[in-house]
């Protein structure tokens, strides 16, 4: 999206009274400007206002793409994970939730395009960024919350994998290396937007275990061959890793 379009996208969306902030973000294995987050008052922004702003914008040959975010509840969801307390949602398109980690990450990566005259989003921007590259709390309970988040799902993926089930394994391991990917990136004090592009984007960090990428796409080809057994031989070395890793640099 070139200079000229982004302008004249945010000069027509900011008219909308409800909005509290316009922000460019990246979404998947990168952090670039690819999307519009639009932070709002909680009931102030109906469907109908947007789409007759975003069909003004129709001439701009660029496709917007934008998602909302009630500024209340992003707050809220910010101040918990910053207190060390961290919740996981489902929500359609996002088949492992959204972590509340996420709002502080697309805070912490987004560039502001425009905000309203109380600067919500650069206050929310500075709480973040006020603990440091990476908040402590954040992190240790991160850490600590989705090893066990892991560790819970190969044992239900485990038990049904050796019954015929492999289907239900495959998830739960999907389950699984969605959660490793939360603990390799907090490990490397690294905010993740979202488990869409995780596993590769975790395979290039240096805190990570050995072609972490090409051994859970082998586990899900194992799955695939109705081989459970190499499977499990292939995650549980993966989970003896992650349980060295977060022993070697977590309490240190």
């Amino acid at each position: 999206m070139n200079e000229v379009n982004r302008e004249k996208i945010v000069s027509e969306l900011k008219s909308i009274p409800a909005l509290k902030g316009i922000v460019a973000y990246g979404g998947g294995d990168n952090i670039t400007e690819s999307a519009i987050l639009l932070y709002h008052v909680a009931g102030g922004l109906s469907n109908q206002e947007l789409e007759h702003v975003v069909h003004r914008l129709d001439d701009i040959e660029v496709p917007i793409h934008y998602k909302l975010r009630e500024i209340d509840s992003v707050v809220h969801a910010i101040s918990d994970c910053l207190d060390g307390k961290i919740t996981i949602k489902y929500e359609s398109g996002h088949p492992f939730g959204v972590v509340n980690s996420s709002y502080a990450a697309e805070i912490h990566y987004g560039r502001i395009l425009w905000e309203a005259p109380d600067q919500l989003v650069t206050a929310l921007k500075g709480k973040v960024s006020a603990q440091g590259e990476y908040p402590e709390r954040l992190r240790q309970a991160t850490i600590a919350y989705f090893m066990e988040e892991a560790t819970l799902a190969l044992e239900n993926g485990h038990s049904a994998a050796m019954q015929g089930g492999i289907h239900y394994a495959s998830g739960s391991f999907f389950q699984a290396a969605c959660s490793w990917v939360q603990v390799i990136h907090a490990l490397n004090r690294q905010l993740l937007l979202s488990e869409k592009g995780g596993v590769k984007r975790a395979n290039q960090l240096p805190i990570s275990p050995k072609q972490f990428r090409v051994r859970v796409n082998q586990v899900y080809r194992y799955f695939a061959a109705n081989n459970p057994t190499l499977a499990y031989c292939e995650i549980d070395m993966l989970e003896q890793e992650m349980a060295v890793l977060v022993r070697t640099y977590a309490e240190a």
